[in-house]
């Protein structure tokens, strides 16, 4: 067994969207199936995301102090945020057409529809088969 055998093949995680009561495949007007594509957990695009929303979390709660924490509030907007920061594309209608992916329009998709945020974070959770190529 050699352990550069088990370094991740891939840097990002397909997450092929469910409807979030039947568990049915979501299709795109085209017939594809929508699909939201996420740089890994273990990326390097990932922990930096990471690393600079944390480096700022602890910049504000240093600022504010022990008795102003950060509030759960605070917490969502951040994993919104970083969902946004490590989406790389996706496939996906909304509002009857397929928008262009930017951090904005991903942070407006991700806030509105909950239950997507879900998915992709359940994903990456998930992730354990990464080193298949």
């Amino acid at each position: 067994m050699d352990l550069m055998d088990l370094k991740p093949k891939s840097e990002t995680v397909e997450v092929l969207l469910r409807h979030p009561m039947t568990d049915d495949a979501l299709l795109n007007d085209d017939g594809s199936e929508m699909s939201v594509t996420v740089s890994a957990s273990y990326s390097k695009d990932y922990r930096a995301a990471m690393h600079e929303q944390q480096d700022r979390r602890l910049a504000i709660m240093q600022k504010k102090g022990p008795n102003k924490p950060y509030s759960a509030a605070d917490l969502e907007t951040d994993a919104i945020d970083l969902l946004a920061k490590v989406t790389k594309e996706w496939d996906i209608t909304y509002g009857g057409s397929k928008p262009k992916l930017t951090q904005a329009k991903a942070k407006e998709i991700y806030s509105d529809v909950f239950w997507l945020r879900n998915q992709i974070e359940e994903a990456l959770a998930l992730n354990v088969d990464f080193t298949k190529g």
